[in-house]
């Protein structure tokens, strides 16, 4: 079973709803306000960069689009990020 902490930015597999948050114990499991209980397995780094100055973040993700857009941590801002299938990882759109 596969364990994480540290930032995630997870989407529930049942309503949809993406949540990003910090955690300092492993979990293995993320659990949504609609009470769905969605396993974390195969989460990919995430690179986020924001023009308000807050510098990359690194967070894991479950979501498979090939573009979406994710808030930062400082301003909450959407932040647009695609898929870089050289590196296996999603990057901030430039």
């Amino acid at each position: 079973m596969e364990k994480y902490k540290g930032f995630l930015y997870i989407r529930c597999e049942k309503c949809g709803k993406e949540r990003g948050y910090c955690t300092k114990a492993y979990i293995t499991r993320h659990y949504c306000e609609c009470g769905h209980v969605t396993p974390l397995t195969g989460l990919v780094p995430m690179y986020v960069m924001h023009e308000c100055g807050q510098r990359t973040c690194r967070h894991k993700t479950n979501i498979t689009d090939k573009m979406f857009d994710a808030p930062c941590i400082k301003c909450h801002a959407p932040v647009t990020v695609e898929w870089d299938s050289k590196r296996w990882q999603y990057k901030t759109v430039e």
